[in-house]
């Protein structure tokens, strides 16, 4: 892990541990917004501003869009814009960045990506490989393989163990799951 990541992950783990994680806060009820929208309502062709440059931003890591990250909302953050939309069956694809844009391009570029299904030993696939990168990241050191075993398991209690409201159970589960976002994302 690198060494900027560590850090981070220290000053969150020292934060949820003084603060304490909320209970049963959902990924959608607790969007982690990359700003706030809510002075303008929308940004679009012609908009200016440092909004403008972290939407860019965004749009460059989560779509490879190669913008300029210049704040000016031109016709080719227009097309980024659009290309995010089309990529999103629940968007409206009409190059405005509205609410829902938002926040779909604040929880892309906010979360690590991991699946919304409860993990366990004997979960296989996908979602158990996501789940093995973040733990991988933080530095447990397991096998990709997409089976959630004996040491995907003793990693997860490992992390829970971290967190006092965390149970010590080796599920990957809502509440773990945040917290794990959390560390992984800030």
């Amino acid at each position: 892990m690198k060494k900027w990541k560590k850090v981070s992950a220290a000053i969150l783990t020292a934060s949820v541990l003084m603060v304490g994680v909320p209970a049963g806060v959902g990924a959608q009820e607790n969007i982690p917004y990359i700003f706030d929208l809510s002075q303008s309502g929308t940004l679009k062709e012609g908009s200016k501003g440092e909004n403008v440059k972290i939407m860019q931003r965004a749009l460059n890591r989560e779509m490879g869009a190669k913008l300029t990250e210049d704040g000016v909302y031109g016709p080719k953050t227009k097309t980024a814009v659009f290309a995010f939309q089309k990529s999103k069956s629940e968007l409206t694809n009409d190059g405005i960045y509205g609410p829902k844009t938002h926040a779909a391009l604040s929880i892309e570029f906010n979360t690590f990506g991991f699946a919304d299904e409860v993990l366990r030993e004997g979960s296989r696939g996908e979602a158990v490989k996501t789940l093995q990168r973040g733990l991988n990241d933080m530095s447990y050191n397991v096998s990709v393989d997409g089976v959630y075993g004996p040491k995907t398991k003793e990693a997860v209690i490992k992390f829970q163990q971290r967190f006092p409201d965390l149970a010590n159970d080796g599920i990957f589960g809502p509440r773990t799951k945040d917290v794990m976002d959390k560390v992984l994302n800030s």
